[in-house]
């Protein structure tokens, strides 16, 4: 009896992951090398790609970071990969910054994950992407996900290590 116990959850936890679109594809890398801040976005950048499918339309709605600027620039950056990658449409940051000052006026706090998917709809894109960096140790933690913007499901998520500065 003891025995079937035990092996329940794990007869559950496999049948989970076995149904389709169940699973977001998910990439955590906490490589030891000195990367950089671009070379972690890169790389999560290709992570959320590999999922995405061509043609879709992609808002960056927002990367938080506690230190000036750096949130920003890992936005602008993002919005870089997936328009040279030439797969997908991009929602322009300055709409979408435009649309994020009213629902900040209105709802007075930060964007959480359900904002951005308002924000996201609103601006037209089937899918957006969210962010953090914080710092962890001797270095940051940059973690992106893809939220497809009818369901608030998580498409994919990418989380990277850097501790080489920005470039």
């Amino acid at each position: 009896m003891k025995r079937c116990l035990l092996l329940l959850p794990a007869v559950l936890l496999l049948l989970f992951l076995s149904c389709p679109g169940t699973v977001p594809a998910a990439r955590i890398e906490t490589e030891t090398d000195d990367l950089t801040l671009i070379e972690c976005l890169n790389k999560a950048a290709g992570d959320i790609s590999s999922v995405l499918h061509s043609g879709s339309i992609i808002a960056v709605i927002g990367i938080s970071s506690d230190e000036a600027g750096e949130g920003d620039f890992a936005e602008e950056q993002l919005i870089f990969f997936f328009v040279t990658a030439g797969k997908y449409r991009i929602v322009e940051r300055r709409e979408l910054d435009k649309i994020r000052d009213e629902q900040i006026f209105h709802l007075s706090g930060e964007v959480d994950d359900r904002t951005a998917v308002s924000i996201g709809r609103m601006a037209g894109a089937g899918t957006i992407i969210v962010g953090t960096i914080l710092p962890y140790g001797g270095g940051k933690y940059l973690s992106l996900r893809a939220l497809d913007v009818e369901s608030s499901e998580i498409l994919a998520v990418s989380s990277r290590f850097y501790s080489g500065g920005i470039f």
